[in-house]
């Protein structure tokens, strides 16, 4: 039971600090919850996470059939490792604005009255974002060198990941008008220190087990 919960909660984490990032995605689904109601922005946040879903099982797809050799293993989860600690870094130290104000977006609106015109909606606009694209590339490379290709804990993993951002994605339209101080620039400092850290911390957790998972391999091999 602990192997197959282990990958969950590691994923988990990845969900957690996806989930409290600052961006054009938080502030959309708070405008349109407050503006629209609830349920409108629930359709908006399950729009979301059908695209987000639809990247991870594509990129596993392709990352399993890509990354069969263990020296790719060590490779690509080194990068995958590096480049998570990178964009640790940057948001870290990302300087942010002195006054408070809202992340500048433009509101979601659709020609088509009804909630699935916002899942619709949802779906591409998140999809359609190359930044995501980059990411979860990334993150599924990574995570599937750092499993040695083991496709039960990547699924796992991801499970985790994806879980955690449709539950708190729930609660950011539910709490919408609770969690608006997401513009005071205090608030904003802390939480992209929080998220560079996790992000440290996630590109380390890659890089040393895609390390270990490599030298296991070499060393079963070795009579």
């Amino acid at each position: 039971m602990v192997s197959i919960l282990h990958p969950l909660f590691e994923g988990m984490i990845l969900g957690l600090t996806v989930a409290i990032t600052l961006g054009p995605a938080l502030f959309a689904l708070l405008q349109t919850s407050i503006k629209h109601g609830v349920k409108t922005g629930i359709f908006l946040a399950l729009g979301i996470f059908l695209s987000d879903l639809t990247l991870v099982v594509g990129c596993s797809f392709g990352a399993s059939k890509v990354i069969t050799d263990p020296g790719y293993h060590l490779v690509l989860g080194i990068i995958g490792g590096v480049v998570l600690c990178l964009y640790g870094l940057y948001t870290f130290f990302k300087k942010v604005p002195q006054t408070e104000q809202v992340e500048a977006i433009n509101e979601i609106r659709v020609k088509k009255k009804g909630v699935l015109a916002y899942f619709i909606k949802g779906f591409v606009l998140n999809i359609a974002n190359p930044m995501l694209w980059v990411f979860w590339i990334t993150s599924v490379v990574a995570i599937t060198a750092t499993y040695g290709g083991n496709q039960q804990n990547v699924a796992l993993f991801f499970a985790g990941s994806l879980g955690i951002i449709l539950t708190t994605d729930i609660l950011k339209v539910v709490l919408a008008n609770k969690i608006k101080i997401a513009g005071n620039p205090q608030i904003k400092l802390w939480m992209n220190r929080i998220v560079g850290l996790l992000f440290l911390i996630i590109g380390v957790f890659v890089i040393t087990g895609s390390l270990l998972e490599y030298f296991r391999g070499v060393s079963i091999q070795v009579p």
